[in-house]
């Protein structure tokens, strides 16, 4: 039978851990060593860590020796991105989640969606929270400053992270490993998105955004934008922009979408309660979210322009496939109110033409 611990997690009568207190999740994943997945100390199994992109992306797109611009705007290679992961865990990501992954996606848009409507979204939405959980306990060992005459902080302690914002999140997506059961309710908003090839030659793209829970990943022509702790509610506000969606988009309107998408989530006036329940007897632990009107509060573009500026950093002065200047480019940004995917009379942009 399953027992409750002083702290407040859950364990089996193995000793595994069901459920994670905040208190644990906290001293021994956020701020430990310990695998992020079942707890275990690198003293007592042996490790090889996880990637934080998985490596079949990181060979898909030929990744490996590339870097990713991390949030303080510095770079580190894909390669030597990894968060503390023990040999069992890895392996058991690799067979019930990984494996599967990358055999969907190399078909790409269509068998994805296809796949989707027959399957849900479950199983897309923990592998995508995967990343994003990976992507911010990294944070917590990354030094804001290369030169430590400026300091020692974390990126994860200068961004102010609260840890609460990453616990039920970590909760969801070891359901794999623990069999919790994930209510619908329980879900944020999920997007399937089509992208096209550009003049950019761009085919993979990843970014997130921690404070607004959202997160953007494109393989090819396939792009996934979700936003967790939104119960869907900012994705039914997205949904009034991508109904007006009439092709496959690019990548700037990607993550102009993805910006959409925690803009709206920081103006939701309320947001769901997401709690677990547990029947220890029975040996049962289920996630729940609690409804919540889908309200906004009035909207503040000053925070639009802020987080455009924050996902678009990387391509200015890279955008050569649209005809603006790129202080032209930036000026849009940085506004707030432009969008990369409408014209003047509110028609999707199908192409690279600039805005009339």
């Amino acid at each position: 039978m399953w027992t409750r611990t002083e702290d407040g997690s859950v364990v089996d009568d193995t000793g595994k851990v069901i459920y994670f207190s905040l208190e644990r999740f906290v001293r021994d994943i956020g701020l430990g060593d310990c695998c992020f997945i079942c707890g275990a100390s690198p003293s007592d199994v042996p490790f090889n860590n996880e990637h934080v992109i998985p490596e079949w992306i990181l060979r898909r797109f030929g990744l490996f020796d590339r870097s990713l611009t991390l949030p303080n705007g510095t770079s580190m290679r894909y390669d030597r991105y990894t968060v503390p992961c023990c040999v069992a865990c890895n392996g058991l990501m690799g067979r019930v989640i990984e494996q599967s992954i990358s055999a969907l996606t190399e078909g790409g848009y269509d068998a994805v969606n296809a796949w989707r409507e027959q399957h849900g979204i479950l199983n897309l939405y923990v592998w995508i929270g995967l990343l994003f959980l990976k992507t911010h306990l990294k944070d917590r060992t990354l030094r804001v400053y290369l030169d430590a005459r400026k300091g020692h902080a974390r990126i994860a302690e200068e961004l102010q992270y609260d840890w609460g914002g990453l616990h039920y999140l970590h909760t969801l997506v070891r359901c794999f490993a623990t069999g919790t059961g994930i209510h619908t309710d329980a879900l944020g908003s999920f997007f399937i998105v089509k992208v096209r090839g550009d003049a950019s030659g761009q085919v993979f793209d990843y970014g997130d955004l921690y404070h607004s829970q959202s997160v953007m990943l494109r393989l090819g022509d396939v792009a996934f934008i979700a936003c967790f702790n939104d119960g869907g509610n900012a994705g039914l506000f997205l949904k009034q922009k991508l109904d007006r969606i009439t092709g496959a988009v690019s990548d700037v309107q990607l993550r102009e979408l993805a910006t959409e998408l925690a803009f709206l989530n920081v103006h939701l006036k309320d947001h769901p309660k997401l709690q677990s329940y547990f029947d220890l007897e029975l040996e049962r632990h289920e996630m729940r979210g609690s409804f919540v009107m889908p309200e906004l509060v009035d909207l503040d573009y000053a925070i639009r322009g802020k987080l455009m500026h924050y996902v678009f950093r990387d391509m200015f002065g890279k955008v050569k496939s649209y005809r603006w200047t790129d202080q032209e480019f930036e000026a849009m940004v940085v506004g707030g109110r432009a969008t990369f995917l409408f014209d003047d009379h509110g028609a999707f942009i199908k192409d690279d033409a600039p805005l009339p």
